[in-house]
């Protein structure tokens, strides 16, 4: 078990806040949202802390935000880049409130663009090359995810 396993699986939940500002550190996080039928669709993401929450950056016309518009309900999972869940970590259900002002957008395209350097560097570029890869120039939502009480 590596040291980022160890430090992500806590003995009990009840100090979920501690965990979910330990699951803002992460490098990727699969966040599984449900249809309308209670299916579950998970998706890898960036995520950062702010505040009380986990903040994701979304296209404000993506599914993620159609599905969370009938079920605010969420569960999140370290994963790797390929949303494989981390199998040592415990998931942690929550609810997301979409947020669509562009003061709380920008300052998570701040924390984002500062813990994502590279990554988002490489997409910018890649964007430039491809523009149909430019998934930044719709207009933007940000999730804000609380861990259930």
């Amino acid at each position: 078990m590596t040291r980022q396993h160890r430090r992500l699986a806590p003995a009990r939940h009840s100090d979920e806040q501690d965990y979910l500002a330990r699951l803002g550190r992460v490098r990727f996080v699969l966040l599984t949202t449900y249809r309308v039928s209670g299916h579950p669709v998970a998706t890898a993401v960036w995520v950062v802390p702010y505040g009380d929450h986990i903040a994701v950056l979304t296209n404000a016309n993506s599914g993620k935000v159609r599905r969370l518009q009938h079920n605010k309900a969420v569960t999140l999972v370290p994963c790797d880049p390929r949303g494989k869940p981390n199998p040592m970590a415990l998931p942690i259900s929550g609810h997301a409130d979409i947020r669509a002002d562009q003061d709380a957008v920008d300052e998570i395209w701040r924390l984002i663009r500062r813990k994502y350097a590279v990554e988002h560097g490489v997409l910018r570029v890649l964007g430039w090359l491809k523009p149909a890869l430019r998934r930044w120039d719709d207009p933007q939502v940000a999730l804000l995810i609380t861990p259930e009480d």
